[in-house]
């Protein structure tokens, strides 16, 4: 059986592709059926749930009703295709026999009940774009409530029919409003501009309207079966995801950051495969005959015939593109240099490595206390890896700090904000660039026992000053790692209030014979189940509570719905005992008292700098904006309302501007793998210019967290020469 352990957050974006069998229906939709592989893949995901799971679950155990309202609400969070009485025919005919039906492999309540979906939002939409015709009034006292996921579903057709009016009217309206200047000091519903603004507003609308059509009628069998089967998983725990065989491609391809390909981001643009960039170095790149804004027409493999793609589903079209490295795929495209022409071009694939989401680093110059302080960030995304030669993140950060060395920085911040997980091994190994030798993480599985993860390497890449800044968005591997150096009390944690709170481990796990009939395929489709929980050396576990920050800053993230808590179905909180390990004599740590004046005087500057004052102004206005559901439909008062916004808005807009006065200089670093890319890129475009990171440089635009934590890095460094912390002053932040 083949595993993976990793650790991630975040929904995987589900295009996906299949052969389906249809039966046609009203409202020019197609009824989707599941197919006899789905229900072998049904049948071996819940022995696979049964077996491997953490809680060691039972299908028998499922609450049929409140899967299905699960899925209904995946379908219709907005309540807006399904009456009450739809919703009670659904669970009166499908809760007795759900339970049955799963270990049969039998996936038809999951494909009636989409079907039904599809024909209702179908006909809504059809509804409404006829409604758009109509001469819609904005006045009066009516309002629209825009969170109706907490309502009940309308009980009648014409309560339904109510809320769509409502809906419509609010977003020609939302439109309407968004495209006119707040400025403008005299504004009538009824005056000549106002009225081509309407109607183009109409237009807008009605095109998104065709747009949720079209995408609804692209959805696939297989989009219904993973969405159905990943329900019911989640009926578990909210990690444990089943994955068909391209929604498994996609993962690989995200976790190892290469693909094989043209080297191109394509976009559908009005049904039109529209080329958004060109990856540096690919072959798309290397032809010298494609550019952004081209529009593929046509598609062929190899000498094959053409196949148009006007109009196609833009996952078949990338289908279609991609293919085996050293393969010929031909395509027609319309030039954006001459759109009324069309050229075909040849294209050799390769294998792309994905350079945007590797590690990358900077060093900052802070000014403080009089001089001049060299601090190194490495960012990193994702703890990505590769079974091969690819990248890693561990080998990428272990070179960026290489780099920053040979600069002399004095301290370093890796900066986690936006890292949302990856693989367990090289968390655990990117946790060993920092301390020479311990355990990182412990790991229980089902049957109860613990293992415990050392790093057994007495090599340390940096043994100085560390800080590990953190947000709400930083999960799973990224806990393990802040965690980890927070208990060796090497690292300092700054950032949001908490972590993410994913303590939880899964396993990729494929399917298997005798499931697999088509055994001598390498593709197969595959379950990523939870099937471990990992506490820190000290026995906490970061599940649900994450890992707390030692100096925290004002963020809008403490009230946005983003953390482990806020997901249904959650594994508990729990703790185990710790592991008893001697430190190294010579190893960095950093001393507690000195955290306490650190957090001190952060605290004093977020009470009296200007860009604090900016963070808590944005934080109280999101907070008051984000509680007002109820939005009126009255033109007038919407107008009014804009302009409020607009004022306070751009107060926050110039004053973040002025604050990048204050931006320390930055230089920054890639890694040699994307320096060589970029070089080739160069080459490939007979761009003779310099590298633009070769300088330091002001940011165009102040990080307030960042900054920060320059800050406090460089109050660390003043602690470790036995020197006394200077006062904080205003004039530091060049008062603006």
């Amino acid at each position: 059986m083949f595993r993976i352990n990793y650790l991630r957050l975040g929904i995987l974006v589900k295009f996906v592709i299949s052969c389906v069998s249809i039966l046609s229906v009203g409202y020019g939709s197609t009824e989707l059926k599941s197919t006899f592989l789905m229900q072998q893949e049904t049948q071996w995901l819940i022995q696979a749930l049964e077996k491997a799971h953490y809680k060691k679950v039972s299908i028998d155990e499922l609450n049929s009703t409140k899967c299905l309202n699960s899925y209904l609400v995946k379908l219709d969070k907005q309540k807006l295709f399904f009456t009450q009485q739809e919703v009670n025919n659904f669970y009166i005919n499908y809760s007795p026999t759900l339970k049955t039906l799963f270990k049969q492999g039998n996936l038809l309540p999951g494909f009636e009940i989409y079907n039904s979906y599809r024909t209702n939002a179908i006909k809504r939409l059809s509804w409404a774009l006829n409604w758009l015709e109509k001469d819609l009034k904005f006045d009066g006292n009516l309002s629209y409530n825009t969170n109706r996921n907490e309502k009940k579903w309308d009980t009648s057709e014409d309560q339904l029919i109510s809320s769509w009016k409502s809906l419509v009217k609010h977003e020609v309206l939302s439109d309407i409003v968004s495209n006119i200047d707040a400025n403008t000091s005299d504004v009538s519903i009824n005056s000549n501009e106002i009225l081509n603004v309407v109607r183009e507003s109409k237009e807008r609308v009605k095109k998104r309207y065709e747009r949720w059509i079209k995408n609804i009628k692209e959805f696939e069998s297989t989009d219904v079966q993973e969405l159905y089967l990943t329900n019911l998983t989640q009926m578990f725990d909210p990690h444990t995801t089943f994955m068909n065989i391209k929604e498994k491609e996609k993962f690989d391809q995200s976790m190892n950051n290469e693909l094989v390909g043209i080297g191109a981001v394509l976009s559908d643009v009005d049904g039109f495969c529209t080329i958004k960039e060109l990856l540096p170095g690919g072959p798309a790149e290397a032809s010298l005959e494609l550019n952004p804004e081209d529009i593929i027409l046509k598609v062929a493999q190899s000498e094959g015939n053409f196949t148009d793609v006007v109009d196609m589903k833009l996952s078949k079209i990338v289908e279609l593109i991609k293919g085996p490295k050293d393969t010929l795929v031909r395509l027609e495209i319309r030039p954006i240099s001459d759109p009324s022409s069309s050229k075909v071009i040849r294209i050799i694939r390769d294998k792309i490595k994905l350079t945007s989401n590797l590690a990358k680093a900077s060093v900052h110059k802070v000014q403080h206390n009089e001089h001049s302080t060299k601090i190194g960030i490495v960012e990193l995304r994702s703890f990505y890896g590769s079974s091969g030669n690819g990248p890693k993140a561990t080998d990428d950060v272990e070179e960026l700090i290489t780099k920053l060395k040979n600069l002399d920085v004095e301290g370093i911040i890796l900066d986690l904000r936006r890292n949302g997980g990856g693989y367990l091994s090289e968390a655990v190994n990117l946790a060993g660039l920092f301390i020479s030798r311990g355990p990182v993480v412990q790991v229980k599985s089902t049957d109860g026992k613990i293992r415990k993860k050392f790093d057994f390497n007495p090599k340390l890449s940096w043994n100085g000053p560390l800080i590990v800044l953190v947000s709400r968005y930083s999960a799973s591997a990224s806990e393990i790692v802040a965690g980890a150096l927070k208990n060796h009390k090497r690292a300092i944690i700054v950032g949001d209030e908490s972590t993410h709170g994913k303590g939880t481990v899964q396993s990729l796990i494929q399917m298997n014979l005798p499931y697999n009939y088509n055994a001598s395929s390498s593709k197969k489709s595959a379950a990523k189940i939870t099937i471990q929980k990992y506490y820190l050396p000290s026995g906490n576990s970061t599940q649900i509570n994450g890992v707390k920050s030692d100096i925290s800053m004002p963020t809008i993230n403490n009230f946005l719905p983003i953390g482990e808590s806020d997901l249904d179905n959650a594994l508990p909180c729990d703790s185990i005992p710790a592991v008893n390990f001697r430190r190294p004599v010579n190893e960095f740590v950093y001393k507690s008292h000195n955290i306490e004046k650190l957090k001190k005087h952060s605290l004093e500057r977020q009470s009296i700098l200007p860009e604090f004052s900016y963070l808590n102004r944005y934080v109280d206005w999101y907070k008051e904006k984000r509680n007002e559901d109820i939005v009126s439909l009255n033109f007038e008062k919407r107008i009014q309302e804009k302009k409020l916004d607009y004022n306070f808005t751009t107060q926050l807009d110039d004053q973040l501007e002025q604050l990048a006065e204050i931006s320390f200089k930055k230089k920054d670093f890639t890694l040699d793998i994307v320096q060589s890319q970029n070089l080739k890129s160069k080459q490939i475009r007979g761009d003779k210019e310099g590298n633009s990171t070769d300088f330091y440089y002001d940011p165009p635009r102040l990080d307030i967290r960042l900054h920060e934590s320059c800050r406090i890095m460089a109050d660390w460094i003043t602690l470790l020469d036995d020197k006394n912390l200077p006062p904080n002053r205003l004039e530091l932040s060049k008062e603006i």
